[in-house]
């Protein structure tokens, strides 16, 4: 018998005699093995724009090795062809001129419509997307773009298969028609923001805010986040076929671009080293400091501490899919088939090691058991731990600002929205106030978008140890908070404005060992017969906040000084 050999000699002596007969195994079965071993596979990833750190992790895939390791020969392709038309990567993969690409959650709409596609990972968590205008140009809504000229990413006859879910999204959300908007395609060239040809072109805030400054301009971002669509950024995709026919390839493109990936995250110096001596990029701008820049705020977007490179959450998706259902874009859809779950193949290599399996669980199974026994249990309370915790992070991403940690915006609405029913129905007082960093670009301009960030997590910090436990405040968008003040009259409201705005004015932020002094200036409203709903509400205290900021800031200006 296997376990009297054990019996006499120590654990050590069996597993040892285990080893040998493995890799005996080994040698004799290995040569047949790598006589099956397949040339490396060619595979082309098609990019949806110019070559740069948002793609960072597929180089770093290449450039460390980590394809030619799993049996590809990659290619990736830039999102402009030959004559600087810009690639549809949903188009390329779908027609099978290349193997996988590119996108962001607009994928999504695709599959709606039937396309053969399926989500590989997420790569970017929160799409960095946001519409770019200038300073100059005097508006910071979508609401007030009237009959300007703009140049969107809609649906017409010389893009009219490129999506922008973000773009469709937020202009729905915003109210406004695209048919009657005086829109362009967009060339994607800053120079035509510049001359006027365009006041409004969409961007990514990792990359066009960054290249106006260098340029001498100030530029103004307008965030589809402010009007509730939350969507993802790049993710990986590839056809359905490909995925049904070679599913081994496609697992291992996977498996080594999101190694990639983690490389790029931990080593972004080498990552742009390399793209900078061995990429064509766009022009003299795209330079060392602003790949440094770039890859850090794509961290941002990404959230790597928070959430594994990858990760795909089926129930973020099918929020995603019922806020597309609620805008109109898509018709209902089932999800089945459209997010990637691994297939097992049958190579020789997973026979292989099957059939290794079994003659070692032969060979050990008189003394594994128990331990096999006790690392399942503490494996199982680890992931439940893990699962435990990944769920409370998940939720934070959905409800929080990911700067301040107070409530994001279209948690705050929902909030707004049960409020004021809540004090129709108890005839309760109920108050709402808007807060605004006052002459926060100067601080950007002057010490930086890091620096100003920091100011806005010790506004926030400050007002949510001034407020009271039952109100609730939420970062509503850039420098900009609103507040809700339950059961409170608008005389109660001024006390808790005004402790704010002393308290803020009294504080110093240091940065760098730099003092940056900032003021605030409030709006504040209480709920009356004439609002029609909480967004009546919160406008006319978003009025009065610009109220204060026209008598000079750093004061409040409320509806009893009308």
């Amino acid at each position: 018998m296997i376990s009297s050999g054990c019996s006499g000699s120590t654990f050590r002596k069996c597993v040892q005699r285990v080893a040998i007969v493995s890799a005996l195994i080994f040698i004799v079965c290995s040569p047949a093995i790598l006589a099956n071993t397949p040339i490396s596979e060619k595979v082309i990833l098609q990019l949806p724009w110019h070559h740069q750190f948002q793609f960072a992790g597929y180089y770093a895939a290449q450039q460390q090795g980590f394809y030619q390791e799993a049996g590809l020969e990659v290619e990736i392709r830039s999102g402009f062809f030959k004559n600087n038309q810009l690639a549809n990567s949903a188009e390329e993969v779908v027609f099978q001129r290349a193997h996988f690409g590119v996108a962001r959650s607009e994928l999504l709409i695709h599959h709606a419509r039937g396309l053969p596609v399926v989500v590989l990972a997420n790569i970017v968590q929160r799409s960095p997307t946001v519409f770019i205008t200038l300073e100059e140009y005097g508006f910071e809504r979508l609401e007030e773009i009237g009959d300007r000229p703009i140049s969107l990413t809609l649906p017409d006859s010389t893009y009219g298969n490129l999506l922008s879910a973000e773009t469709l999204g937020a202009l729905k959300a915003a109210g406004l028609n695209i048919n009657t908007l005086n829109n362009h395609s967009p060339s994607w060239k800053l120079q035509d923001l510049i001359d006027g040809k365009t006041q409004l072109m969409p961007g990514w805030a990792t990359d066009e805010p960054f290249m106006l400054e260098r340029m001498g301009h100030h530029p103004v971002t307008i965030s589809p986040l402010d009007y509730g669509i939350d969507l993802y950024g790049d993710l990986l995709f590839t056809h359905q076929q490909l995925l049904l026919e070679n599913p081994s390839m496609v697992d291992a493109f996977r498996t080594a671009s999101l190694r990639g990936w983690r490389y790029a995250l931990d080593n972004p110096d080498t990552v742009i080293e390399y793209i900078v001596e061995n990429l064509q990029t766009p022009g003299p701008l795209y330079d060392a400091d602003f790949f440094r820049y770039e890859a850090q705020q794509l961290r941002l977007f990404m959230q790597p501490e928070l959430i594994e490179v990858g990760y795909i959450n089926p129930d973020r998706w099918q929020a995603i899919a019922n806020l597309m259902e609620e805008l109109e874009m898509i018709q209902p859809v089932s999800l089945e088939g459209f997010l990637y779950q691994p297939i097992s193949p049958d190579s020789a290599w997973q026979k292989f090691w099957h059939w290794l399996a079994i003659t070692l669980l032969m060979l050990l199974i008189t003394f594994a058991l128990i331990g096999w026994l006790h690392r399942s249990n503490r494996k199982l309370v680890l992931e439940i731990r893990k699962k435990e915790l990944t769920e409370k992070e998940l939720i934070q991403l959905a409800t929080l600002d990911p700067l301040t940690g107070l409530m994001n915006r279209l948690s705050f609405h929902k909030i707004l929205q049960k409020s004021v029913k809540e004090a129709r129905q108890h005839q309760l007082p109920l108050c709402v106030m808007m807060l605004d960093a006052d002459y926060f670009k100067q601080i950007n301009d002057t010490y930086g978008h890091l620096a100003g960030d920091i100011v806005l997590k010790n506004i926030s910090t400050l007002v949510s140890n001034l407020i009271r436990t039952e109100d609730i405040a939420c970062r509503y968008g850039g420098e900009e908070f609103a507040f809700i003040l339950p059961n409170t009259r608008l005389h109660e409201a001024l006390l808790i404005a005004q402790r704010i705005v002393n308290e803020v004015a009294d504080s110093s932020n240091i940065v760098n060992d730099i003092e940056i002094s900032c003021t605030v200036s409030i709006g504040l409203a209480e709920l009356n017969e004439s609002d029609k709903d909480g967004i009546n509400l919160l406008n006319r205290a978003d009025t009065y906040l610009y109220k204060a900021k026209a008598l000079g800031r750093n004061q409040i200006a409320t509806q009893g000084e009308d």
